[in-house]
């Protein structure tokens, strides 16, 4: 993503990556009867993940994007939302046969070229890629929307009613990432969108420390607590309940003023700005990895201390080939 950069946001993005591996690692090398701790673990970061990917693309976005003429800015935009179309068909046919040992065929390939199939553990990409492609049609409007900041807001709220969606009816698979659909899980843009917005406000005005967003934040995690006890379960997170989308946020918020404050010693936190810099290729190469391991005849159960080091293990392959295709790129360039 082209424009300006921020040390802090790269930390917040850093951190979310290593989460959404960990978990993913837990998932398919731990066992909740074996490893009862592990499922708390998945559904905290299950929570506040993709909700806080969502704002840091809303915040990057306002920086590389919203702050230059349309004609500069949509080119980028297309591209950064092909690249995620790209990296959704890689790590979904990887699924496809390493998890569900399908063969490589047209009857494979061709659901997933065309969003009939969304393979599990990428729905998020496709979801990413759509929200890119959103704002970039939507250009103008957000950026008249974060030139007016209670506007903004209120339009963030709002958009919360969409939570209400009639999933049911919605059967459509290209239709998932963008509104929802109780027929598989999916990480539906419309519903995640006010967190895009909140992140956009949050770069225009610099918000770090603020009172009001901390009881605003505050608020609607209580909710979140409140029906979380009250029903006794965790709400619905496929598809999304008002309450699952707002439960985050005072973690969310909380965790942006940390960042704010490793920004300070950001020489300790390098190599989660570097993931921060770089979120789909570590995502995309972590899932094919976790996929292929998972995908041999000896299953692999673990703890969580060993997942993490498994986790730290896929991050690090990864940032490796990183580096080799960098090293590459650059011999390329002065040989020319």
């Amino acid at each position: 993503m082209s424009g300006q950069r921020e040390n802090a946001i790269d930390i917040f993005k850093g951190f979310l990556v290593l989460g959404m591996v960990y978990c993913h690692s837990l998932q398919f090398f731990s066992d909740p009867l074996v490893y009862p701790n592990g499922q708390y673990w998945i559904e905290a970061i299950n929570l506040w993940t993709f909700s806080g990917l969502v704002f840091s693309f809303g915040y990057v976005s306002q920086l590389a994007y919203y702050s230059k003429p349309y004609k500069l800015a949509a080119p980028h935009m297309a591209l950064a939302a092909l690249k995620t179309l790209i990296a959704f068909y890689i790590s979904g046919l990887a699924y496809r046969l390493f998890v569900d040992g399908r063969e490589i065929s047209l009857g494979t390939v061709k659901p997933i070229l065309l969003l009939q199939d969304i393979p599990g553990w990428s729905e998020f990409l496709i979801s990413f890629s759509y929200l890119t492609l959103a704002g970039m049609l939507l250009f103008v409007p957000l950026r008249w929307l974060a030139e007016r900041r209670w506007t903004g807001l209120a339009v963030a709220a709002l958009l919360l009613a969409t939570t209400w969606l009639p999933y049911g009816t919605i059967h459509m698979p290209q239709l998932a990432p963008l509104l929802g659909t109780r027929d598989f899980a999916s990480f539906p843009i419309l519903q995640y969108f006010p967190y895009y917005l909140v992140g956009m406000l949050f770069a225009k005005y610099r918000v770090v420390w603020n009172w009001k967003v901390l009881i605003a934040a505050g608020i609607a995690t209580a909710l979140f607590v409140w029906k979380w006890l009250s029903a006794d379960a965790l709400p619905e997170r496929f598809p999304p309940s008002l309450w699952w989308i707002i439960g985050p946020a005072l973690l969310l918020y909380g965790y942006y003023l940390a960042a704010r404050w490793m920004e300070r010693y950001e020489v300790w936190f390098l190599p989660f700005a570097a993931m921060g810099r770089n979120v789909l290729w570590f995502l995309i190469m972590s899932n094919i990895l976790i996929f292929a391991l998972s995908s041999t005849h000896d299953a692999i159960m673990l703890g969580l201390f060993a997942n993490l080091f498994m986790t730290i293990a896929l991050l690090l392959v990864s940032g490796f080939a990183i580096w080799i295709i960098a090293k590459k790129r650059s011999t390329a360039i002065n040989i020319q």
